[in-house]
Formats: structure tokens, C-alpha cells, sequence
């Protein structure tokens, strides 16, 4: 999936959550209600991005070794996950508190290794939201793939993530890491 594919998504989903008549205007007919010209007040700087994509790869780094510590260094206390798992084309979804994850990371046998690319990320003052597409693997074996979307709030210890939600599926209904799998 394209960049600028993942980009319009963000687009129509910032038009649904609007509520405006545009917005759903938007999703009827399939047409973004606002152009990256518009959401030009919401491109992060430099090292914005860089601190945003940082903060979810340390949730990443956290779950390939099992740092608990690492983990809640870069999410809020209150975190909540959800997700939703398409397979055999039945969609079902689910949700994880922050405890669950730390319980599974740090049981977890064999590294869990989840790995995005062309993150988009979008700011707004405190608040930072990153979509980007992911693959993910329990060790050597290939698990599932899809997009995750990270709600951030910065406070005075930098960028934390304060929600999460990902799709997860299998291909060709998303893309594997263009570099192929993960090196072990």
C-alpha cells in the first residue's frame, strides 16, 4: 500500500470523525474532504516526526525483548488497545490493556518482532497521531501484518502513546516489509 494511499485513509478518517456534513460527504463518495494542502498545520517538524516514530518503535523494541520497563517508559499508564483479526473472511475484534501486553512480552518464549515502514504522522500541539502499515512475526514464523494507528500525547517526559489500534489480516490484504523478513 502506497503512501499517499495510507495518507488519503487518514484523511477520510479525520473527515469521519469530524462529524461535519463534508466529512460525510466525503465518505460517500469516496473523495477526501480535506487536501494535504489543507492539513498543512498539522505536518509535524523534522524532529517532531522523528521523536513520534521513535516513540512507537520503542513500544516495538519493547515487545522484541520483553522489556517491560521499556514499555511502560513509552505509553501511558491507561493505554487500551483494540484491534480487529480478519481470517477466513470473518472479522473479529478485540481489546488488551497495557498489563496484558506487559504479561505477554514477558512470557513470550521467542521475540516478538513487529517492523513498520512510511509512517505518516500528523501533530496538533500535544497530541500526535502515526498510521503505518506493519508486519509481524513470533519469532522466525510469520504471524500477520496490517496498519496501526497510535494516538500521542507529549507531557513533560516527551511523547507517550495513550492509544492504539491495529488491524491485523493476512496477505495479500496487506503488504510484508518491503526489506522481506526480519534478519535473525
Amino acid at each position: 500500500m502506497s503512501r499517499r494511499v495510507l495518507f488519503a485513509a487518514l484523511l477520510i478518517a479525520t473527515a469521519a470523525c469530524s462529524g461535519d456534513e463534508a466529512g460525510s460527504d466525503a465518505l460517500n463518495s469516496g473523495t477526501p474532504a480535506a487536501s494535504a494542502d489543507e492539513l498543512a498545520d498539522y505536518r509535524p517538524s523534522a524532529q517532531q516526526e522523528a521523536d513520534v516514530v521513535a516513540t512507537l518503535q520503542g513500544l516495538f523494541n519493547a515487545l522484541e525483548t520483553g522489556d517491560e520497563d521499556l514499555l511502560r517508559s513509552v505509553t501511558d499508564p491507561s493505554l487500551v488497545m483494540h484491534f480487529s483479526e480478519t481470517r477466513n473472511g470473518e472479522t473479529t475484534f478485540g481489546s488488551s490493556t497495557l498489563d496484558g501486553l506487559a504479561e505477554r512480552i514477558t512470557s513470550s518464549d521467542v521475540a516478538l518482532i513487529e517492523r513498520m515502514w512510511d509512517p505518516i504522522v500528523v501533530v496538533n500541539g500535544p497530541l500526535a497521531t502515526i498510521w503505518t502499515p506493519y508486519d509481524f512475526y513470533a519469532g522466525e514464523a510469520f504471524s500477520h501484518c496490517g496498519v496501526d494507528a497510535a494516538n500521542l500525547m507529549s507531557g513533560p517526559d516527551g511523547w507517550r502513546i495513550v492509544a492504539l489500534s491495529w488491524t491485523r489480516l493476512q496477505p495479500p490484504e496487506c503488504d510484508l516489509h518491503p526489506d522481506g523478513p526480519p534478519a535473525m
